[in-house]
């Protein structure tokens, strides 16, 4: 469990968030901390706001009010150019169904995102090799998506999740679709390479299974914070 004796500053914060799609009000005031090296769960029934909270916290939409801050500076008034720049670097993302490029092998698909920051090919399938080895998924490297099973798929998302040593991963429902073997295949791997690597993540689930592998569980209802927990 991480331990950040209340004091520490939070790396990623939230405050009063409020964000609407059309006429329906997905956060009504949510507020939330992540800490360095921090597994936080967000729980909730759908509809309460789960996803569009990892999306405003990810960058990935802005909130009508509220503010986000990461490692001190504000990123709901960034530009996109560098909130894209930061969800190359420093977020790692992963998606319910794994969202793998259909086209490229496993190993292409991990070595992607160090393709797009700079890295040469040779550099990139490398460490992707490394990460699908950690992973459990070393052996399936030059398959394409459809030939994985959906634990397999997942654990190569991960992978390219974290290729980039990201300061946070933020993993919305990655279990959503798989069986509870799978389930507790790819949480066990990514707690473990959070831990190994000192990565924050946020999870988004709707399991409690999955949510008591984490730190700290915030439960949302209706847009806003009803409930937090250690774990």
């Amino acid at each position: 469990m991480s331990d950040n004796g209340g004091t520490a500053a939070p790396l990623l914060a939230a405050r009063d968030l409020a964000k609407a799609h059309g006429r329906t009000r997905a956060l009504t005031g949510a507020s939330a901390d992540l800490h360095t090296g921090e597994i936080l769960a967000v729980t909730g029934p759908s509809g309460s706001g789960k996803s569009t909270l990892l999306h405003c916290l990810a960058g990935i939409v802005r909130p009508d009010t509220g503010t986000v801050t990461y490692s001190g500076q504000r990123l709901d008034g960034l530009p996109e150019k560098r909130l894209s720049r930061l969800r190359r670097t420093e977020f790692g993302v992963v998606f319910q169904f794994g969202q793998l490029i259909p086209e490229l092998t496993a190993v292409d698909n991990v070595a992607l995102p160090l393709l797009l920051a700079g890295a040469s090919r040779t550099e990139a399938r490398a460490a992707a090799g490394e990460w699908l080895e950690r992973f459990g998924v070393r052996g399936q490297a030059e398959l394409r998506p459809g030939g994985l099973s959906g634990g397999q798929a997942q654990r190569v998302a991960l992978a390219r999740a974290l290729v980039t040593s990201p300061k946070v991963v933020f993993a919305d429902e990655p279990t959503g679709a798989l069986d509870s073997l799978a389930s507790e295949q790819v949480m066990t791997a990514l707690v473990t390479a959070a831990r190994e690597s000192g990565t924050a993540v946020l999870l988004i689930t709707h399991d409690a299974q999955v949510a008591a592998y984490a730190d700290r569980e915030l439960r949302l209802t209706d847009g806003t914070v009803a409930a937090e927990a250690t774990v």
